[in-house]
């Protein structure tokens, strides 16, 4: 009778911990039904319906605390616009690759006018959108300041990474600047003349 009662709750316990960390994972899925974005009625990023968002969490090689760190340590400094972005899957991992128009340049060998490639961590994927940090990769027709260095690896040719995964890069809407999210305060602006560029 004692050992019945000890199985019995033994397995309570445990479809209680299954169920729990099922709840937990379900609640950090955000379900939308929508195509369109309701604040600027445009397309969402995947021609699709996104159905959840899944944003991952981590520590980056490369911290930043201020825009002067990060403009001695990038390789380009640009201001770009975005005219396609297409996400893939290469082992696990969603990365978009963008083909991104060069208007400006502020550091670098890169020239006004060409299109350079811009790798990222996240993007759309089977209708879901995978961020890092609660930072979306690149959609076509964005404008951006970006910090970049050359990509070494396996997983594209020929193309560049922001510095800091996500820190070096400046959305540009209705003449502001959109800072990234979970950056020091130090990469915190909200107007072009903050990042010093001349």
């Amino acid at each position: 009778m004692k050992n019945t009662r000890q199985i019995i709750l033994s397995t309570l316990a445990l479809g209680f911990l299954v169920g729990g960390g099922y709840l937990f994972l379900d609640s950090h899925t955000i379900e939308t039904s929508r195509a369109y974005d309701q604040t600027s009625h445009k397309p969402a990023k995947s021609d699709k319906q996104t159905f959840k968002k899944v944003d991952v969490s981590g520590e980056v090689v490369e911290g930043f605390d201020s825009i002067k760190k990060l403009n001695e340590s990038a390789e380009v400094i640009a201001e770009v616009e975005i005219n396609e972005s297409e996400s893939f899957q290469y082992e696990n991992v969603v990365f978009t690759l963008s083909d991104a128009k060069v208007k400006q340049v502020y550091k670098g060998d890169v020239q006004p006018k060409n299109v350079i490639k811009i790798l990222e961590t996240g993007g759309y994927k089977n209708g879901t959108e995978y961020t890092f940090e609660g930072n979306e990769a690149f959609e076509t027709g964005e404008k951006a300041y970006v910090y970049l260095e050359k990509y070494e690896g396996p997983v594209a040719e020929d193309a560049y990474v922001i510095k800091g995964v996500y820190q070096g890069k400046f959305l540009k809407e209705e003449g502001k600047l959109q800072s990234p999210n979970g950056v020091a305060k130090g990469l915190q602006v909200d107007n072009e003349s903050q990042l010093g560029l001349d």
